[in-house]
């Protein structure tokens, strides 16, 4: 079977997911770090993948495929322009940085959604933090890394479905 087929690849992606919603988990709990907002953004948005591709194991018609394939190449994309934000602001100048932030919640809080989103997204001192390292590569470098390999796979699984689609 060919691991970019079917519901294999559904449950690939969840299970992959599911592991690095994990990581994410054990390292704020048992390692320290502490995620910053662009962080949160970047977990919600594996947790949402995880979720569409749950539902990508359990429908075998290629409508759904194609609609769920959509779904997830879109949100890779989300994941792809978050965590290179900050994979950015990790590489800017300290001088260069903005002042520290508040909490997530708190933005939500006080101002619209658009406002808060837009506010996460200028970054602050505590989204250009390292604060882990694996390999060489920070979180976010990994966040990014796997963000678009989501994306690869997601396009690829989209066009193989729409090729085998237009063969019948």
């Amino acid at each position: 079977m060919h691991l970019l087929s079917g519901r294999l690849f559904w449950f690939n992606g969840f299970l992959l997911t599911l592991f690095l919603v994990g990581v994410s988990f054990w390292l704020e709990n048992y390692a320290g770090v502490i995620p910053c907002p662009l962080c949160l953004l970047q977990r919600f948005t594996f947790i949402t993948m995880g979720v569409f591709f749950l539902l990508g194991t359990f429908f075998d018609a290629r409508i759904w495929h194609i609609m769920l394939g959509s779904i997830t190449s879109l949100l890779s994309l989300t994941g792809v322009l978050l965590s290179g934000r900050q994979v950015w602001l990790q590489y800017l100048p300290q001088d260069q940085q903005s002042d520290c932030g508040v909490s997530l919640t708190y933005l939500f809080k006080i101002l619209p959604p658009s406002q808060a989103l837009s506010k996460i997204l200028e970054g602050s001192t505590e989204c250009a933090r390292v604060a882990w390292k694996f390999l060489s590569l920070s979180l976010a470098e990994w966040s990014l890394i796997f963000f678009v390999l989501f994306l690869i796979f997601s396009l690829i699984h989209l066009r193989m479905n729409f090729l085998q689609k237009s063969r019948k």
